[in-house]
């Protein structure tokens, strides 16, 4: 009988952890990938994928606003600000050399740019023969390289290389015809200032090269057709100079004005008023923000709106300006028959009580073309000797320090020291503090001199009790406003001429407003500070900040008002003060100003005459045959009116001028000219 076997079966093998492992293996071959991949991104590749994503980047396109205007203190224009549609260009962060010059060529054939604008140097022709033709230069670089020895070439960088080429261009390959000199111009200004920012090709488009330009857009990438504001002056030169230059940034001063946020091409005020009030005129410009992709904007721009300058109104009365003006300009001519060295004067007038400049004239006679030049920044600039009207701070510090006492008499007579004789102008005999003044005797200062460095008791010339009584005077003088800064707000003063004497006849000398010089408005102030009773009062030119176009009474909104600012209270006792102004009124009553009695009006005065050195238009002293300085005489003259409650008070100094009268006349006039137009704008309103 067979026999049956039985099949069991068999036990099947399980292939899962194989395949586990297998998929593991792989996993970590995909993640050891990986990590190597980013590592070679952030090690290896980092820095060249940061700059790549650095090259999507925000950028802004600027554009000017208007500028603030500057009135006078009646609302007259004095500095607006005018649109002129200009022909501008802005080259991306990427544009190349060829293209910048592929569209300087297409600009000259639409634009014309005259000859007197075009600022070309040698290194724009040579950089323009390198361009034209790079092929020709790069042939010129391989042979001057071939020149040379090895081992010489082998050290030159490529700037070397650069200035290599550069210097091998000769003259005679860079003259070129008008039409090129165009072209070159064109690029030198496309050229002049930093990518995106705009560059000025021509001011004042025709309307024919406007249209040209806009429909040859695409053919010109940058170039556009946009306002620029520039500036325009109503009443021509007059006080013209103190309102300042407003232009390009000077190269000296790009680092400070970039560190502002300020571009290269952008215009400035660089002196004066459009300097000292820069940030107010200047407003905020307008910007298009772009993001743009390696160098090239990208979409539209967000127009972030910029605002324009703020409008100021200065202190100054510009139709009184122009009065005084002419009043310096006839005085030259009155004067200059007797005086032949007496070719310029200048005329500060001022509020004493609130510091406000109502005028600041300068006028100079060019005796070859018989023209007069206006010379108005003198008044804060040059130094002049003044002469006797120092006198009244010499007399209230005398006062003060005692060494004179209120009515004390002084016989006036020549003083002899030394070899040197010192006198008045004509001896006077027994005289008074206020006769002193309004006479101008010249022994009543003496003696103050002398008798401050005590030199009838020790008998010194030279020596310490001099230093000591210079150092006494000068801090006088220096609380009223002489030989220090005014204030004024200006970039800039002069504080005149200081110098130290050494022997008491210059101390006596200084006493009467010689040896040492003040400027115009150093007098002015000084004039102010006797008519208020005894502050130094700043002067300045500011009267109101305002929002632009804004001057309208009905709809004015002013930003700031300039407060009056008393300096300093001057440290002489007020009875003392009022000795020194009433011996000013005295010398209008009965002394060297009594033409002021002929306008009505109640005044103080006082005539300064100085010893000085002739001076040239260059500000050097005038030589003779034999090269000795020419000596002639300054004629000055200060003031106020009315003499209780003054509203103006006038500093003169008219160098050169020998002729006896003029500068009273002209205070006279001053006077006259400031009431007179007072009642007409009265009657006006």
């Amino acid at each position: 009988m067979a026999r049956h076997r039985v099949k069991v079966p068999k036990k099947r093998r399980n292939h899962l952890p194989l395949r586990l492992n297998l998929l593991f293996f792989i996993v970590f071959i995909l993640f050891a990938t990986l990590i190597f991949r980013l590592g070679v991104v952030q090690i290896v590749n980092g820095e060249l994928i940061a700059r790549e994503v650095q090259k999507t980047e925000s950028s802004k396109i600027k554009y000017e606003v208007p500028r603030g205007k500057i009135y006078d203190r009646n609302g007259q224009v004095l500095a607006d600000t005018i649109s002129n549609y200009s022909v501008m260009y802005r080259r991306s962060q990427v544009t190349k050399t060829e293209e910048r010059l592929d569209v300087a060529i297409k600009l000259a054939d639409i634009v014309d740019v005259p000859e007197k604008d075009r600022k070309v140097t040698e290194r724009d022709r040579k950089d323009y023969w390198i361009a034209i033709d790079p092929e020709r230069s790069q042939e010129r670089v391989q042979k001057l390289l071939a020149d040379l020895p090895e081992e010489e070439r082998a050290a030159l960088s490529n700037q070397d290389v650069d200035q290599l080429l550069l210097d091998s261009i000769t003259d005679a390959e860079i003259t070129f015809d008008d039409a090129t000199e165009e072209i070159i111009a064109i690029k030198h200004n496309m050229e002049s200032g930093y990518a995106l920012d705009p560059q000025v090709i021509k001011i004042g488009a025709t309307p024919k090269e406007m249209a040209l330009i806009e429909e040859n857009l695409e053919l010109l990438p940058g170039v556009s057709v946009e306002p620029y504001y520039q500036r325009d002056y109503p009443f021509g030169e007059t006080f013209q100079s103190f309102l300042g230059s407003y232009r390009q940034i000077p190269a000296e001063q790009r680092a400070s004005y970039q560190a502002k946020g300020y571009g290269l091409n952008d215009r400035v005020g660089t002196s004066y008023l459009e300097q000292q009030y820069e940030e107010i005129l200047r407003g905020t410009p307008a910007y298009d923000v772009f993001t743009t992709y390696k160098g090239e904007p990208v979409g539209e721009p967000t127009r972030v709106s910029g605002n324009p300058g703020k409008d100021i109104i200065l202190s100054t009365d510009i139709e009184f300006q122009k009065e005084i003006d002419e009043i310096l300009k006839k005085a030259i001519r009155a004067g200059r028959s007797g005086s032949p060295h007496f070719d310029r004067a200048f005329a500060v007038v001022m509020n004493p009580q609130t510091g406000e400049l109502l005028a600041l004239s300068g006028q100079e006679l060019d005796y070859e073309t018989n023209e007069f030049k206006d010379v108005s920044t003198g008044t804060v600039l040059r130094a002049s000797q003044i002469g006797s009207t120092i006198k009244g701070a010499t007399v209230a510090f005398g006062l003060e320090e005692e060494v004179i006492q209120p009515g004390e008499y002084i016989y006036d007579t020549p003083i002899r020291i030394g070899s040197s004789l010192k006198s008045s102008y004509r001896n006077m005999g027994n005289i008074n503090d206020l006769d002193a003044l309004a006479l101008s005797s010249n022994i009543y200062m003496f003696q103050i001199a002398l008798r401050l460095a005590d030199y009838y008791s020790t008998g010194q010339i030279v020596g310490e009790n001099v230093t000591e009584a210079f150092n006494t005077m000068e801090h006088y003088y220096k609380q009223f406003g002489l030989g220090i800064e005014t204030g004024i707000d200006l970039p800039y003063e002069s504080i005149g001429f200081r110098s130290v004497p050494d022997r008491v006849t210059l101390l006596m000398d200084m006493s009467i407003g010689q040896f040492i010089s003040y400027t115009p408005i150093q007098l002015a102030q000084y004039t102010s500070t006797l008519a208020n009773g005894g502050y130094r009062i700043q002067p300045h030119l500011l009267k109101e900040i305002i929002e632009p176009g804004s001057l309208d009474e009905s709809n004015k909104q002013v930003v700031s008002t300039f407060q009056p600012n008393a300096l300093n209270k001057v440290d002489i006792r007020d009875e003392f003060i009022q000795r020194a102004r009433q011996g000013f009124r005295q010398g209008v009553e009965s002394g060297t100003s009594r033409i002021l009695q002929q306008t009505g009006i109640t005044a103080a005065g006082k005539t300064g005459t100085a010893q000085a050195i002739a001076e040239g238009p260059d500000g050097q002293a005038k030589r003779n045959a034999n090269g000795e300085p020419i000596k002639t005489l300054n004629s000055n003259h200060v003031g106020w009116a009315p003499y209780d409650d003054p509203e103006i008070a006038w500093a003169i100094i008219m160098p050169g001028l020998e002729a006896e009268g003029i500068n009273t006349r002209v205070a006279h006039d001053i006077m006259k000219a400031y009431f007179d137009l007072e009642d007409v704008q009265a009657q006006l309103q």
